[in-house]
């Protein structure tokens, strides 16, 4: 609770450096970084203006600045100051809400105080000389009744009082973090010509941000549909917080390589004798390790806290795409991620049953879809079925153009897997050759009330040698003998209605000379 009253105050409250002239407006976060954008309002005629308590983490190389139309830009300087020789970057905007509370607070105290010197007095009347007559007795029953309206009164400024500290607390918490976050702020002057009122844009880059991609994959098996949600995580300790920002989220990462090599030149040589060559490698192999020998680390403060960097290898190969958070964001300066949702789409999708007898006598719901449009980089994916929460998954496009998406298995779809025939009678020597016989069977059997669609998966025995021949027989003819392109690996697909079986067969004849060693025979 105490969170939320935090967050709403944070939001109706300007920026860290707003205060100081400066306002942060947009922010595009990249999977390794980000670029910071901020307004600052520039009076007619003004020739210098100042943007104090900003963040020392950004690149100065980064610093651009922009103004409106007829505003003429001159020197920009920077200077690094520590907070103490800064005394306008001491003031926070929780401020004026702390005293509020504190002065509050104070009158609480002032209250209850107050009613323990009367409850005190009270208690000392109470305790004096008794005298039993009519007028005492009186006397006794108002005292009893101010006794207990005043410590009634006296636990409800103390329920008071515990409200206002349960309040104060992470205010106080929250300030402390904000200045610990910068314990040296940077100052930039700028030279300028404004003939009237304006804005003044300034943009710098910082790396102590990220976000990655999380989806939501929600599968309703009586229409056929899925709706794909798009999420993403955002996290960052620049040291300022991003209040009330137009967020945009980019897959480009800045830090990428940026061009290639030249080739480098092919060459031939004689190689020397290989004793010779091994006492070179002995004369070479302690230089080669002193040079292989980490340099020490450099101290990164940054690097003490992790929780705002991601694995940016989701972003590897993703074509160049930037998405809008809806509203306006609000990410504090503490390495927590945040999320947010950035759509969704709902398209329609086949439902299957697929079934691989050889790996599991299983059957496991899949949804099979055209390929999105767009930009989808690689990130955790959350499964439900039919409003029910089934696991958690990867979502990885790769460069399929169906995507394919399991939803748990299918307890409904009965699969049976005979034991494998092999060898027997039928296995013997003909001529210079051995010979080898495997049958396997499976039944399917649909216990659910409707009909299913299966798809059943078999890999076949392939030869990668002349000498080596298979035949191959199936009691179902295939709907797809190269499944995938994946030689060897057959597909049925082919409906089952309720309450029926379908028993399938398979059966591999494999010859080979006999003295020949075969590998992959199982």
């Amino acid at each position: 609770m105490h969170n939320h009253r935090l967050l709403a105050l944070l939001c109706i409250l300007p920026a860290f450096a707003a205060a100081q002239g400066s306002q942060i407006s947009r922010v595009l976060v990249y999977p390794g970084g980000a670029t910071v954008e901020r307004v600052a309002k520039v009076a007619a005629g003004a020739q210098v203006l100042k943007l104090s308590c900003l963040t020392t983490r950004f690149d100065l190389d980064s610093l651009q600045l922009d103004g409106d139309a007829g505003m003429q830009i001159g020197d920009v300087s920077v200077q690094t100051l520590a907070r103490e020789r800064a005394p306008e970057c001491a003031a926070s905007p929780l401020d004026a809400r702390i005293r509020e509370l504190e002065d509050a607070q104070a009158g609480l105290k002032a209250e209850i105080d107050a009613q323990e010197l009367v409850l005190g007095f009270l208690k000392n009347l109470g305790s004096g000389p008794q005298t039993a007559n009519a007028a005492i007795a009186g006397t006794a029953e108002s005292l009893r009744r101010s006794g207990l309206d005043a410590m009634q009164r006296q636990h409800q400024l103390l329920r008071k009082k515990q409200v206002l500290e349960q309040d104060l607390t992470p205010l106080l918490a929250e300030r402390d973090r904000l200045i610990k976050a910068n314990p040296q702020v940077r100052q930039i002057s700028v030279r300028l010509a404004a003939p009237q009122a304006g804005e003044l844009r300034l943009s710098y880059r910082l790396n102590q941000a990220g976000w990655t991609p999380i989806y939501r994959a929600h599968l309703d098996t009586a229409k056929g549909q899925l709706r794909l949600e798009r999420q993403a995580q955002v996290a960052q300790n620049s040291g300022e917080d991003w209040s009330g920002v137009k967020l945009h989220l980019s897959t480009v990462q800045p830090r990428q390589n940026t061009g290639i090599s030249p080739p480098r030149p092919w060459t031939l040589d004689i190689l020397p004798p290989v004793q010779a060559q091994q006492e070179v490698q002995l004369l070479q192999a302690p230089r080669a390790m002193a040079a292989a020998a980490p340099a020490p680390r450099a101290y990164d403060a940054s690097a003490e806290n992790d929780s705002a960097r991601f694995d940016l290898s989701v972003f590897q190969g993703e074509f160049a795409a930037e998405f809008a958070v809806p509203g306006l964001a609000h990410v504090a300066s503490d390495g927590q991620r945040v999320a947010y949702s950035l759509g969704s789409e709902l398209v329609d999708a086949k439902v299957l049953r697929r079934v691989q007898p050889q790996q599991e006598a299983q059957a496991y719901l899949m949804a099979e879809l055209a390929r999105p449009a767009g930009s989808w980089p690689n990130g955790g994916l959350q499964l439900f079925r039919d409003g029910d929460f089934v696991g958690n998954s990867q979502l990885n496009l790769g460069s399929e153009a169906r995507l394919e998406l399991f939803f748990g298995r299918d307890e409904m779809l009965r699969v049976k897997v005979e034991p494998e025939q092999r060898g027997g009678a039928n296995a013997g020597f003909i001529g210079g050759r051995a010979e080898q016989r495997l049958v396997r069977a499976f039944v399917l059997e649909n216990l659910h009330k409707t009909a299913v669609q299966l798809q059943v998966l078999e890999a076949a025995p392939v030869a990668r040698h002349e000498d080596i021949r298979v035949q191959t027989v199936f009691s179902l003819k295939p709907s797809d003998e190269s499944w995938k392109q994946q030689p060897g690996v057959v597909a049925w697909q082919l409906p089952l209605a309720a309450g029926q079986s379908q028993r399938i067969t398979a059966e591999y004849l494999i010859s080979y000379p006999k003295d020949a060693r075969i590998g992959g025979l199982r």
